[in-house]
């Protein structure tokens, strides 16, 4: 947590939810520039100004929603489609008529809910993005045929056998003993050079998912699932 985010954070007890929604992986936060409020970005779609975010009653019961105040350009009322779709339906349950109910709050919701459906489209195709890419290193290791491992003990051991006996070595004899390590080294260059090449495919995949995670905070969800 960076100082400008600490500046930034709503009064207790709004806080804590919002470090919980963090810690959880529910939402993080996106700086945005010089003495600009960052956003809590939701991974279900939504952004509210960090200040403004209050931990209040919704029509599904206790969330996260934006308080008073205005709003941000890219910001919305609730952090998923779902709170949005479900003040609608309640306002509309509790109106008579049309014209009862605040036109302008319920286009802004529409427009909340477009926004969100646009980012979660976009979060989509970023992880479709990745895993191609992760896809393409996969495949550029697996088509390299892996080191003959399996001559190792025969290497080995007539490495050892070329070394057996005693007596004088004669000019043969050390060629035999030369081709025989030399067979051991070939094997062990190929293993560096394997294991070297699985370590760069492996740092490539990580940067990968360093890059796609982002400044989110992952972790396994109950029943498998894991935070977007």
């Amino acid at each position: 947590m960076t100082q400008t985010e600490n500046r930034w954070f709503p009064p207790s007890p709004h806080r804590e939810r919002v470090e919980e929604a963090i810690a959880q992986g529910v939402a993080h936060i996106v700086e945005r520039g010089h003495n600009v409020a960052p956003l809590l970005v939701f991974e279900d779609g939504g952004a509210i100004d960090l200040p403004r975010v209050r931990y209040q009653m919704t029509r599904r019961g206790m969330a996260l929603a934006a308080g008073d105040g205005p709003a941000a350009k890219g910001a919305t009322h609730f952090g998923d489609v779902c709170g949005s779709v479900d003040e609608i339906k309640g306002r509309v349950a509790e109106a008579a008529r049309l014209e009862e109910l605040d036109a302008a709050y319920i286009q802004a919701l529409i427009e909340d809910i477009g926004y969100m459906l646009g980012r979660m489209s976009r979060r989509s195709e970023q992880y479709r993005a990745f895993l191609g890419d992760v896809r393409a290193i996969v495949d550029e290791m697996l088509a390299t045929p892996p080191p003959d491992s399996v001559s190792a003990e025969a290497r080995t051991a007539a490495f050892a056998e070329s070394l057996a006996g005693d007596g004088d070595l004669s000019d043969q004899g050390r060629e035999t003993i030369y081709a025989a390590a030399e067979h051991v080294r070939d094997l062990a260059n190929d293993l560096e050079g394997y294991l070297g090449a699985g370590k760069e495919a492996a740092m490539r995949i990580g940067k990968l998912y360093a890059d796609i995670q982002g400044g989110r905070v992952w972790q396994e969800q109950p029943g498998g699932g894991e935070a977007r």
